[in-house]
């Protein structure tokens, strides 16, 4: 009774870019599958350059260190275990080849219903890949995302 005499209203959810956790407002955003995230060669080379993962990058490129080289498939594998939907920005969503439109209406789903989406490829991208291309991206990001962005 108090809050509507005072003129409280009811904040709305907010969530996070799941790549670069710019604060989302409700109804903002993409929803993206992990395997649509793994496919992605773009995402690969910004993801290996971020300040958490560029020790790694620069040792496996100019050191040719295989510690580095491993941590790098370690990053690609626990990426593509996640079990979760990608809520995406505007900015991010442009490192994905992806029907935008349709993933707009995925993520107003995804607000509709609590964090809960039905979509096409949901799970981890092991359960959702070819096993030829899991192997084509895992080794991609482990050998070669990134290499672009780092002076040899």
């Amino acid at each position: 009774m108090f809050g509507n005499l005072f003129g409280k209203k009811k904040k709305k959810p907010k969530a996070q870019c799941s790549i670069c956790k710019t604060l989302l407002e409700h109804e903002e955003g993409f929803a993206l599958s992990t395997a649509e995230v793994v496919v992605s060669k773009e995402y690969w080379d910004n993801k290996m350059v971020e300040p958490e993962t560029m020790a790694y990058t620069t040792n496996h490129f100019k050191n040719k260190d295989e510690n580095a080289t491993k941590m790098r498939g370690i990053i690609f594998e626990k990426t593509a275990e996640k079990d979760q939907t990608w809520l995406t920005c505007e900015t991010c969503i442009k490192q994905f080849d992806v029907d935008m439109d349709q993933a707009s209406g995925y993520a107003s789903e995804w607000w509709a219903n609590s964090g809960q989406v039905e979509m096409p490829k949901a799970g981890k991208a092991t359960d959702n890949m070819e096993p030829s291309e899991y192997e084509d991206m895992r080794n991609y990001a482990m050998m070669d995302a990134g290499a672009s962005k780092i002076r040899l």
